[in-house]
């Protein structure tokens, strides 16, 4: 994947996102219109699928931390992220953009930099008798390095098993199937509460487990994450979630191998936040 085609991937993800949330506000806040008759269209065919569905997220963040790794340092990124699905099929576009990437720490001048691509495509269904959910899918990682700046390509196949309990219990696996040999997964827990109206207090943590064979040989527990958001529903498309999480070693090993990973070779543990900005229709 070019730099430029990149480039133009996240301008059309912002271009998106401002559609939509004028849209949205839109939409709210114009009086209805007196009803007009439809347009007559040939049976069983609709313009736009009822199952179609597209979402858009884009989160400010005082950190990149991917798998308990040190991914920047001292700037505020930005995710943007877009998303279609249709009958339990998805497909996202993810984007890393670090307002002030450095790395190595003392090589360079910081600079705005478009540092991660990712694409997803993924299939979700539901064993109903058993309340679970499984999905199957698909990660094309295009990421310009953090050694000397040497572009780095990757992929991975992933499966995730999801019960619809409380807490919801979530095993998720990851098989790396470019670069080398490496599964990573992890056993999640989450939570949901209506503190007022329609905010919701969302609670949630993960472990993981790293087998790796591709960059060095690591087999072991490697990072936790704790997680708290404050999800507030503006209107019925459009919500803010102010968030902040915890990322800790799982033993010594991990800890070795995330300090050796950070930008100044001592951190493992990493507190970090930011706000998340969600349109759904």
């Amino acid at each position: 994947m070019s730099a430029s085609f990149r480039v133009v991937c996240c301008c059309f993800i912002f271009a998106l996102g401002i559609s939509l949330a004028a849209s949205s506000h839109a939409q709210e806040a114009k009086p209805e219109k007196p009803a007009e008759q439809a347009p007559e269209v040939p049976a069983g065919w609709k313009a736009i699928p009822e199952d179609l569905t597209a979402n858009l997220n884009t989160s400010f963040y005082s950190k990149y931390v991917w798998r308990g790794l040190e991914s920047s340092k001292d700037s505020l990124v930005i995710f943007p992220s877009v998303t279609f699905g249709y009958k339990g099929f998805a497909f996202n576009v993810w984007a890393d953009l670090d307002t002030r990437f450095a790395n190595p720490p003392q090589g360079g001048d910081k600079e705005f930099k478009l540092q991660e691509t990712d694409v997803t495509l993924s299939y979700t269904n539901r064993i109903k008798p058993l309340k679970l959910d499984y999905t199957l899918g698909w990660i094309y990682y295009d990421t310009d390095g953090f050694d000397g700046n040497t572009p780095s390509k990757n992929q991975e196949f992933f499966a995730a098993l999801a019960l619809d309990v409380p807490l919801k219990p979530t095993l998720t696996v990851y098989q790396e199937i470019e670069t080398g040999r490496a599964w990573y997964s992890t056993f999640g827990l989450s939570q949901s509460f209506k503190v007022y109206n329609d905010w919701s207090l969302d609670l949630g943590g993960w472990i993981s487990y790293l087998y790796n064979k591709s960059s060095d040989d690591f087999n072991s527990l490697h990072d936790g994450n704790l997680w708290a958001g404050l999800t507030i529903p503006l209107n019925r498309y459009f919500s803010v979630t102010p968030k902040i999480q915890y990322s800790f070693p799982l033993g010594s090993n991990a800890a070795d191998r995330i300090e050796a990973n950070s930008y100044n070779g001592k951190d493992s543990n990493f507190v970090y936040g930011g706000i998340i900005f969600d349109v759904k229709f």
